[in-house]
């Protein structure tokens, strides 16, 4: 086990595994943010939805 395989946060980013590493995390950053965005829309369109019959 080479120097580099032990402590992965010491990896330079500019290898293969630094930055396939770094892609993951951006797509997961990515997912979150997306899921975030959708269940605040659903809900908001849910309130709307809702004033909207309770209304009349």
């Amino acid at each position: 086990m080479s120097e580099e395989d032990k402590d992965p946060v010491q990896r330079p980013s500019s290898s293969p595994l630094g930055k396939h590493t770094r892609l993951n995390a951006g797509r997961i950053a990515l997912i979150l943010v997306g899921t975030v965005g959708v269940v605040a829309f659903i809900l908001y369109a849910t309130f709307v939805v809702y004033g909207l019959v309770a209304g009349r």
